[in-house]
C-alpha cells in the first residue's frame, strides 16, 4: 500500500486589500495585496486622512480632522483629536482592537505625531500605525 505525499495546504490571509501605489508583482504581473496586518494598516491610515463627505457613497466615512488643525495647538485640541480618531477606528474598522491612541503635538513644527497600537481580532497580531499630520494651505 502506497500514500501521496499531498502538498500542505496553505491558508488564505483572513484579510488583504490592493496596494494602492499599484505596483505589480514581479511574479504574476498582477497588482500587489497587502494582507493581514499591512491591510488594516493602511486602511487606519485612509481612515484617519480621509474628510467627511470625501467619498460619495458613504459622506459619513472619514475622521474629519483636518478643520482641527487650523485651530491653536492645545490639550483640548489634542484630546479631541485622539477621541476622534478612536471613534472612526471603532465604527468603520472592525478588524483592529485598539491597545493604545497617543496623539502628541509638535509646537515648533505646528504637527501632530500619531501613533496608534492595534491587534488584529482573531489572532494573536500586534501592529503600530505611526505618522504625522499637518495643516497645508
Amino acid at each position: 500500500m502506497s500514500f501521496r505525499k499531498q502538498k500542505p495546504i496553505k491558508p488564505e490571509p483572513i484579510y488583504s486589500d490592493l496596494s494602492t501605489n499599484f505596483s505589480l508583482n514581479a511574479m504574476t504581473g498582477d497588482v500587489v495585496r497587502l494582507t493581514e496586518l499591512d491591510a488594516v494598516k493602511r486602511a487606519i491610515k485612509n481612515l484617519i486622512m480621509t474628510e467627511k463627505y470625501e467619498r460619495l457613497l458613504d459622506p459619513r466615512f472619514g475622521a474629519g480632522i483636518n478643520a482641527l488643525l487650523f485651530e491653536p495647538m492645545s490639550p483640548m485640541i489634542t484630546m479631541t483629536l485622539r477621541q476622534i480618531i478612536e471613534e472612526n477606528i471603532r465604527t468603520y474598522e472592525p478588524r483592529a482592537d485598539i491597545k493604545t491612541i497617543d496623539v502628541v503635538p509638535e509646537e515648533y513644527s505646528q504637527t501632530y505625531y500619531i501613533d496608534i497600537v492595534f491587534s488584529l481580532r482573531n489572532t494573536n497580531q500586534t501592529g503600530t500605525v505611526q505618522f504625522f499630520i499637518d495643516r497645508i494651505r
